[in-house]
């Protein structure tokens, strides 16, 4: 059976792994802001930069010129930034999803450590360590098939995300190219 040390350390190692992936999400969310932070700072540099020209133009034709530039550098830049957004959660996720791994795998091998210690003090108990074992194993086989399908979710929404992403910058694109010629 467990005792009170085993007890604890099993306690221990569970607050010790919620904590790290607390850290890991933090991270995460630092990622983002820092991004955010950065993404704020280069547009109100560019603005009062784009200001500053708009107001030395001195023909409608200039200050048609700076506009249009201005407005077709939009989409590549929005687009930067989705793919940096995408790349942020697509690394996070790995990580937590690592890192769940890791501790299930230790989880099972510490039960199966317990049941084996149990096993070889009870007599007879060769059915029950079976029994045991066959459990764990269709709760592997159930856990690999979320994380599989919780892998291809994952999957399928960087594929949507960049998908929506090429299309908003070429209908931004689009939209800046006909109101230039316009």
């Amino acid at each position: 059976m467990i005792n009170a040390n085993q007890f604890a350390d099993a306690n221990k190692a569970s607050m010790n792994s919620l904590f790290g992936l607390s850290s890991q999400a933090m991270q995460g969310v630092e990622q983002l802001v820092k991004l955010n932070m950065q993404v704020v700072k280069t547009v109100l540099a560019e603005f009062q930069e784009g200001s500053q020209a708009a107001m030395s133009a001195k023909t409608p034709e200039v200050f048609m010129k700076l506009q249009t530039s201005a407005l077709q550098a939009i989409p590549e830049k929005a687009a930067s930034y989705g793919r940096q957004v995408q790349q942020i959660i697509t690394d996070a996720t790995a990580t937590h999803r690592a890192a769940a791994e890791a501790q299930v795998a230790a989880a099972q091998s510490k039960f199966l450590e317990v049941i084996d210690g149990a096993a070889k003090n009870a007599p007879g108990s060769e059915q029950t360590l079976a029994l045991a074992k066959s459990a764990i194993a269709a709760a592997n086989n159930a856990y690999e098939g979320v994380n599989k399908a919780s892998k291809q979710v994952t999957e399928a929404i960087a594929a949507n995300v960049a998908k929506v992403t090429e299309a908003a910058t070429a209908a931004t694109a689009a939209t800046v190219a006909t109101a230039v010629v316009g």
